[in-house]
């Protein structure tokens, strides 16, 4: 009988221990859920970050708006998320845009669509 009272109080233990870490997540991890300005992970290879286009650029980033590539990102790079825009241009069902600064220093827009988020909008990153 000893032994089942400690067994399940090992079980709850355990089951609470992993549900706090459910709850707090990880340091790293605020983000990932779109939660504010901050790094994002991007998930496909070779995406465009873009500039140019003067004012178009600014107010409705889309491939033609901004034809000047900054630079190219792959995953596993992560970009920094200044803020976000609803494009010109809609990609892969995401009609935002993000303005980014790389791990190169370069700054641009890229298709939201490319950062690792559950939705299209990222919450908490204000309107550019």
């Amino acid at each position: 009988m000893i032994h089942s009272v400690r067994a399940a109080a090992a079980a709850m233990a355990s089951t609470v221990i992993a549900a706090a870490g459910l709850v707090f997540g990880t340091a790293g991890s605020a983000h990932a859920t779109g939660h504010g300005e901050g790094y994002y992970g991007v998930w496909a290879s070779g995406v465009n970050v873009r500039a140019g286009g003067g004012e178009q650029c600014y107010l409705y980033p889309s491939a033609a708006n901004c034809p000047s590539v900054q630079t190219m990102v792959s995953s596993p790079a992560q970009v920094w998320v200044y803020c976000q825009e609803e494009g010109a241009q809609t990609v892969g069902g995401n009609p935002y845009w993000v303005w980014v600064l790389t791990a190169s220093g370069h700054r641009g827009y890229m298709a939201s669509y490319y950062i690792d988020n559950a939705t299209n909008w990222i919450d908490g990153v204000e309107d550019c």
